[in-house]
């Protein structure tokens, strides 16, 4: 089984490799000449960083292109334009901006080794979940947060992996992956699950307010918990049992870095604070696009929230789907959920700690049977070791099943499955 961190990081070579090319091999760029004898190396970048930049953006036109929304986003904010036009120019702001954060990052991470890289592409692979989360939680959006939270594994599992089986499934009868990977990703996943499971059941259960100090502290402390086990996962992988999981990953030619590891530091730190800039705009509108566009939060946070964040990946989980490599396109769907459940639900908890807010693991009955019905049947379908787009199909009608509830949910308070007693 291909690590998640090497998984992140060789999805991202294979982004490059794919875009603007469709079903072709990838061409490498001509470059510099090595020196002899040096054979891990391969093919050099571009000769400096103006010629990386320039390649990095026409490998992504699309994408490059939509950095437009950027200023737009802050020229609507201080326009004083409707609540629905703040927020419809800076979500699409932020997914390019997502798709620079994470670009920049597999440049900075080639550069320092793979056991430092893996630790990178880890820290800032959900970063623009985790700016999502903290914006929501300053200004008092919780349902919000703990809806993105849930919306982003249940995108990945149903949505992106769905997609990934049934368009796999278009060009080959049946595919392959690790059973041994798979089996742990949804080993985590139940853990996840247990640790939302019950904070949530205990609140539903013990209503007094005495009672909710208790989870409030429970769900505090069960997210140090969880942060110490991805600890513990990310050495076992990294560290320990390092050799269990180099194979797939290590087969391929490495891609060599468009931007040298200065200018993409510099150009990460530049586009992780726009990006903050961005969510707060995105997050502060929420309540006036709710009441504009008649939809409930929850739809926001578990339906539209969760696209921005990965969307270049989650296109190139696809594609290598069609090209068989099912073990990467696992990788980034089930390992991206992992994450979301063991990193980034936990940290979002411990900052609203931080910031004395009471963000807690109390995801509402609901949310938490949404959420156990989708490992379940993830669970089941990946229990064999093979895909087909059968089973996409049925991902999918899940995720989209899911998707008219809190679309014909409503706006109103009352209608809300979040507050549900």
């Amino acid at each position: 089984m291909a690590s998640l961190m090497q998984a992140q990081m060789q999805i991202r070579r294979t982004s490059s490799r794919l875009a603007g090319q469709g079903s072709r091999e990838y061409a490498p760029v001509p470059t510099r000449s090595s020196p002899e004898g040096d054979e891990s190396k391969g093919a050099e970048g571009p000769a400096n960083d103006c010629e990386g930049i320039i390649k990095v953006f026409s490998d992504q036109k699309i994408l490059a292109s939509m950095l437009l929304f950027v200023p737009a986003g802050f020229a609507v904010e201080h326009m004083g334009c409707s609540p629905s036009v703040v927020f419809g120019v800076n979500f699409l702001a932020i997914i390019p901006l997502a798709w620079l954060i994470g670009k920049t990052t597999e440049d900075v991470s080639a550069s320092v080794g793979q056991t430092a890289g893996g630790l990178l592409n880890a820290t800032f692979g959900n970063l623009v979940e985790m700016l999502i989360c903290v914006a929501g939680i300053r200004n008092n959006e919780i349902t919000v947060v703990q809806c993105t939270l849930l919306g982003s594994i249940l995108s990945n599992l149903l949505l992106v992996l769905g997609t990934a089986f049934l368009v796999g499934g278009t060009a080959f009868k049946t595919q392959n992956y690790s059973q041994q990977g798979a089996c742990t990703q949804c080993s985590l996943m139940s853990l996840g699950v247990f640790a939302i499971g019950l904070p949530t059941i205990y609140a539903n259960i013990l209503k007094q307010d005495e009672e909710w100090e208790h989870m409030v502290s429970i769900s505090r402390w069960s997210s140090v918990f969880l942060l110490l086990t991805y600890c513990a996962y990310l050495y076992f992988q990294l560290g320990t049992h390092k050799s269990l999981f180099e194979d797939d990953a290590e087969d391929e030619e490495e891609e060599p870095p468009d931007l040298t590891p200065c200018f993409a530091a510099f150009l990460l730190a530049c586009a992780t604070v726009v990006t903050t800039f961005a969510t707060d705009m995105l997050i502060a509108a929420v309540k006036g696009t709710v009441d504009s566009w008649g939809v409930s939060e929850e739809f926001i946070g578990i339906i539209m929230l969760p696209i921005i964040g990965n969307a270049a990946e989650h296109y190139t989980a696809i594609t290598v789907a069609y090209r068989n490599k099912m073990d990467l396109s696992l990788g980034v769907a089930a390992g991206s959920s992992c994450q979301m459940a063991l990193l980034v639900t936990p940290f979002t908890v411990l900052t609203g700690w931080a910031l004395d807010k009471e963000m807690t693991l109390d995801f509402h009955t609901f949310q938490l049977a949404v959420l156990v019905l989708t490992v379940f049947l993830v669970t089941t379908i990946l229990g064999n070791g093979t895909s087909n787009w059968l089973e996409g199909v049925m991902l999918l009608v899940t995720y989209f099943i899911l998707a008219l509830i809190y679309f014909f949910e409503g706006s109103g308070k009352k209608a809300s499955l979040a507050n549900l007693a």
